[in-house]
């Protein structure tokens, strides 16, 4: 049986474990839901629910008023597409065994750079808007880009 590498398990649980919840649970099946269960869905995660949310939240400065709550309906989709692929790409690296020792890891980093990118794009939204999500994206980045250099890092020692 080949070895764990269990220094790099923890990356793949955290990444994978947030972009279910943020991207796949809370935007997919939440709108899925929606549509589906129009009357049962919890209103906050359908597309109502989530409009109301994010304009809501964009509408609180100038800028984000006028630049992003006009296309909510072409920022939206993108977003949860972006939100969706760490998850996936995570995925792709369990399969792939990325875990194991002496293992390169090309999924993973991209699954980490995805959710840097992600995040960005989300910080940039939420700063311009002066909300209150920008504080936990933030924190989100900050990681992330631990997270990089962290793997990075690894790979490096596979190197030697």
């Amino acid at each position: 049986m080949k070895k764990l590498y269990l220094y790099i398990i923890p990356v793949q649980l955290f990444l994978a474990a947030y972009w279910l919840k943020n991207g796949f649970l809370d935007k997919l099946v939440g709108i899925f839901l929606g549509i589906i269960h129009p009357k049962t869905a919890y209103y906050g995660l359908t597309w109502n629910g989530w409009h109301d949310h994010i304009v809501g939240h964009w509408d609180n400065s100038r800028i984000g008023h006028l630049f992003f709550t006009p296309f909510f309906n072409i920022l939206f989709p993108i977003i949860i597409i972006l939100q969706c692929l760490p998850f996936l790409l995570i995925i792709i690296s369990i399969i792939n065994k990325e875990s194991l020792i002496n293992k390169h890891r090309p999924w993973l980093i991209r699954a980490t750079i995805s959710s840097f990118v992600v995040t960005t794009i989300m910080l940039f939204s939420e700063t311009l808007s002066n909300t209150k999500d920008a504080e936990y994206l933030l924190h989100l980045f900050s990681i992330n880009m631990i997270l990089i250099i962290y793997i990075h890092f690894i790979e490096k020692i596979i190197e030697k």
